[in-house]
């Protein structure tokens, strides 16, 4: 399968693309990879180098794939860390021309804002860009807990709560909740809501901060679903395959991925969680 993916890039580390463009090759995939920044390292280093990327650029690249033909066999989009509100326009522009060439495509939005602890810290207007422009036209999107608030304007306290929130966003026919945490509940939660149906899956917490947890299993779900189609083991591969990495990142004391050590699990995990169906 071939992916279009338009996120952030860094040079040292893996988050953004860094992340979800092995991933998706350990798991067969072709990715073309657009940035939407460039920059040295994830700021939460303390100092980063390095721009956001312009839109003029980002829409020069997508047409350049048009124009050579490219764009008509692309599979799905992924789409995350946007850099500057301005990017959306050419995410949006890069969405359209895909899905001109191939009406069928599945696009999965990342939706980048933030996350408990750090609040929002995504750079003025993305916010509500994703809200209002893009989450609209994605077929499947990925926030965690805090972002899933944000969007909904609620608090989320119960798994009924998590569900009726997904189910409120206009547009995408598949809604995932990650790093779900409730007090009845000891550990972390993903839940996938369709218009009909919700499973979740739990693992067991893992201490520490880790870069680009996100994006990897946003990477994950869409290269497990586009392999095996839409199942719940597709969730439940995703969980197991990014619980492998965060594991052995945790093991290494926390910070970047453990992206190249955790390989091998990341497509065959030792240990799989299942995935169960909320009633």
């Amino acid at each position: 399968m071939n992916i279009l993916s338009i996120q952030s890039h860094v040079a040292y580390g893996h988050v953004g693309n860094s992340a979800a463009t092995f991933a998706l090759q350990r798991l067969g995939h072709e990715v073309w990879s657009l940035p939407t920044v460039l920059f040295s390292n994830h700021p939460a280093h303390g100092g980063f180098g390095g721009e956001v990327t312009s839109p003029e650029l980002i829409t020069s690249m997508v047409d350049g794939l048009a124009d050579q033909g490219f764009l008509a066999s692309t599979d799905a989009v992924l789409s995350g860390y946007l850099g500057a509100p301005e990017n959306g326009a050419a995410l949006l522009g890069a969405v359209e021309k895909a899905r001109g060439a191939n009406a069928g495509l599945t696009y999965l939005c990342d939706p980048v804002i933030g996350h408990a602890g750090r609040g929002v810290f995504a750079a003025d207007g993305i916010a509500e860009l994703f809200k209002s422009d893009i989450i609209p036209q994605a077929d499947i999107v990925t926030p965690n807990q805090f972002e899933l608030e944000w969007l909904c304007d609620c608090k989320i306290e119960t798994l009924a709560g998590a569900v009726a929130a997904a189910r409120s966003l206009q547009g995408p026919k598949v809604v995932l909740c990650t790093s779900l945490q409730r007090a009845d509940v000891d550990g972390v939660e993903t839940l996938l809501v369709t218009p009909t149906e919700a499973w979740v899956v739990s693992t067991p917490h893992l201490a520490g901060e880790m870069f680009g947890a996100g994006d990897l299993f946003a990477a994950l779900y869409l290269g497990h679903r586009m392999i095996a189609g839409d199942t719940p083991d597709v969730l439940s591969h995703a969980v197991s395959s990014t619980y492998a990495v965060l594991q052995k990142t945790a093991q290494s004391g926390g910070g970047e991925l453990a992206l190249i050590a955790a390989q091998d699990q990341m497509v065959t995990p030792a240990q799989v969680f299942p995935a169960r169906k909320v009633s």
